[in-house]
Order: structure tokens, then C-alpha cells, then sequence
């Protein structure tokens, strides 16, 4: 909760890994607030208020993945949401003509995005959230200790680089100030 929100509000590309990442979490411990409890909210040092606040957000999320039916995979629609609406601005971006730096970003992923397209399943909808699921497939990869290829580690430097890119325009744009007239 405390890091969701500093991210959302710094790092949206970072805010939806992070989310995808507790949403796993959630999972695996079964969408039940006592194993959550446990296992995550009893391993916050923080004060009472806090960790009532952070079984609330769990206790939403656990709500809201079931209501969902997002118990075995699948991702929030309010983070659906949000990845559609980083997809959204690199739409724009891409037709900005002021916007040089971030289209020669991009055009640096597009050949790797083409050559991963064709192996992930289920495909992503656009090429934001392939260059997050590849992020946060490599992420999982790591944590169970599996090898990355350098050529993948490579590709995954330029997806970073683009989706921190877009992250800071997000951030202009919430803030007003994303090519202003």
C-alpha cells in the first residue's frame, strides 16, 4: 500500500509490476487474510494504524480479484485499466512531433517486441504490456533462480528504458505539463 501509492504516483510502469507482483502474492496465499496476515502484514514494522490500513488494502484486493474471478490468473481491471491508459499516451506520444526522443526510444523495442510477440501466450493485448510481461516474467524467472540469456537481458535494458521513459511522461501528464500549448 505504502509502496503502491509512492509508485503510482513516481513510476507507473513500476506501479503495475508491483501490482502484478502482489496480486501473485495474493495468490499464493490463497486469497485468504489470515495467511496474508501471517505471512505479509505481520512482517511490516510499522505502527497499529499502519497495518490496519495496509489489511484493508489487502482485503480490498482479495474483494476485488474474487469479484473478478481472478483467483488463478488474470489482473485487475483498475490495473488493466492502467496499462491501457500507459498504452494510450504512447499512442499519442508516437504522433507528437515534439516527441522525438520517446519514438527513437520505442523504435529501439520494436524489433525486440516483433520477436517476443510471436512466443508469448496469451499474446498481449499491445506492446506496453508485453514490454511490462516480459519485465515481470523475467522478474519471476530470477526468483526461482533461472538463468537469463544475455541477448533477453539486453532486450529487457531497452523495454526498461522505454517503459521508464513513458512512466516520466505519465507523470508529466498527470501533472499538466506534458507539451503544454
Amino acid at each position: 500500500m505504502i509502496v503502491s501509492k509512492h509508485k503510482k504516483q513516481n513510476d507507473i510502469a513500476g506501479y503495475v509490476l508491483y501490482m502484478w507482483q502482489i496480486e501473485d502474492l495474493i495468490r499464493a496465499n490463497d486469497l485468504d487474510m489470515g495467511k496474508i496476515e501471517k505471512t505479509v502484514i505481520s512482517q511490516y514494522e510499522q505502527p497499529e494504524d499502519v497495518k490496519q490500513a495496509l489489511r484493508e488494502w489487502y482485503g480490498n484486493l482479495v474483494a476485488m480479484m474474487k469479484n473478478e474471478k481472478k483467483e488463478k490468473t488474470g489482473h485487475l481491471q483498475v490495473i488493466t485499466n492502467t496499462v491501457n491508459d500507459m498504452n494510450n499516451l504512447h499512442i499519442r506520444l508516437m504522433h507528437e512531433p515534439k516527441e522525438v526522443a520517446y519514438q527513437h526510444q520505442f523504435m529501439k523495442a520494436v524489433p525486440l517486441i516483433k520477436e517476443l510477440e510471436q512466443k508469448m501466450k496469451p499474446a498481449p493485448k499491445h506492446d506496453i504490456e508485453l514490454m511490462l510481461a516480459a519485465m515481470y516474467n523475467a522478474f519471476v524467472l530470477k526468483l526461482k533462480g533461472r538463468e537469463i540469456s544475455k541477448d533477453t537481458n539486453e532486450a529487457l535494458k531497452i523495454f526498461g528504458k522505454t517503459l521508464s521513459l513513458l512512466s516520466a511522461k505519465y507523470r508529466e501528464e498527470q501533472k499538466g505539463s506534458l507539451n503544454p500549448e
